[in-house]
């Protein structure tokens, strides 16, 4: 067995068992079977892991109410806390990755196509594997000219394969991320990259939350229609189809006719040839009478 304190530990854990042989009147080691053997201990492996699990949520949970006591102390006490001015490019970017880390339900971002240098595919990240485990609701609103990169395009696919819930809005003001209703960053410069505002007081977070809560109801969603090849003609009620509508939005977004393929799986010369007949259902012969038309018609806002 190698040893008498590993025949012990075999013992202990019911991997073996003593015997008794009558015919020869000696006890004899047996190894257990191993299926009931390693079930036991699998068993134990999983207490232990409950255990240390609970221990962890309660934790988890104390540290939560630790930093909300703290940082309500902090605000009353020290106000000038709440906002702090960021200056270093390292320090920023640390920051940045420490929000999405660190959220616990909600995690929002607005992405404008502004920066310092040229955005690169490389630079799309996924959430880490416990944002995800925590359910965190992801949202993020990114300006129309991503849908006319290759990188930007890039980048919102691999937002929404890795569980973004993704929006696209014309005209974005501001970059902007929020976590939970906790903390906030604003940008200092366009881009960001060289200067942002920390805040952490609650009366501006929750405003800033609002804010984002009004652009996300005027974006337009990301999501692919789920027949895009299908004929764009009209109902003969006059309602349009819903792949009408999807053009028309995209269209009223500004969006180019190649990031509109891009954007519905369809070929340009589908997209071209769509439109092309939503124009002749409205009787319009430019895109921005269409979308006035369309706005009369109550279509699209």
């Amino acid at each position: 067995m190698g040893s008498p304190e590993l025949l012990d530990k075999l013992l202990e854990r019911g991997l073996a068992h003593r015997a008794l042989r009558t015919e020869w009147g000696k006890t004899v080691i047996r190894p257990t079977d191993p299926t009931l053997a390693f079930r036991d201990v699998l068993h134990g492996l999983q207490e232990r892991l409950t255990e240390s699990s609970s221990r962890l949520i309660d934790a988890h949970q104390r540290i939560n109410d630790i930093q909300r006591a703290f940082s309500r102390r902090m605000f009353e006490h020290e106000p000038e806390e709440a906002v702090r001015v960021l200056t270093d490019s390292d320090e920023i970017q640390s920051l940045s990755i420490s929000f999405i880390n660190t959220a616990q339900s909600d995690y929002l971002g607005l992405h404008t196509w502004r920066f310092t240098r040229p955005l690169r595919k490389e630079e799309a990240l996924s959430a880490p594997a416990s944002v995800v485990d925590r359910k965190v609701r992801r949202r993020s609103i990114y300006s129309t000219e991503y849908f006319d990169n290759e990188v930007g395009y890039h980048i919102i696919q691999n937002a929404v394969n890795d569980g973004f819930d993704v929006r696209i809005y014309r005209n974005l003001p501001m970059k902007m991320k929020l976590v939970d209703e906790d903390a906030a960053m604003l940008p200092l410069t366009p881009s960001g990259a060289t200067g942002i505002v920390l805040i952490k007081a609650p009366v501006v977070v929750k405003a800033l939350r609002q804010y984002f809560e009004l652009l996300w109801t005027r974006a337009t969603s990301v999501g692919t229609p789920e027949t895009p090849a299908a004929s764009p003609a009209a109902a003969r009620s006059g309602s349009p189809s819903e792949l009408q509508l999807q053009l028309l939005k995209m269209m009223a977004l500004g969006l180019k006719d190649e990031s509109i393929a891009n954007r519905t799986g369809m070929s340009l010369r589908t997209v071209r040839r769509h439109i092309a007949s939503v124009m002749e259902d409205l009787s319009v012969e430019t895109r921005f009478a269409a979308g006035v038309a369309a706005a009369k018609r109550g279509w699209i806002d």
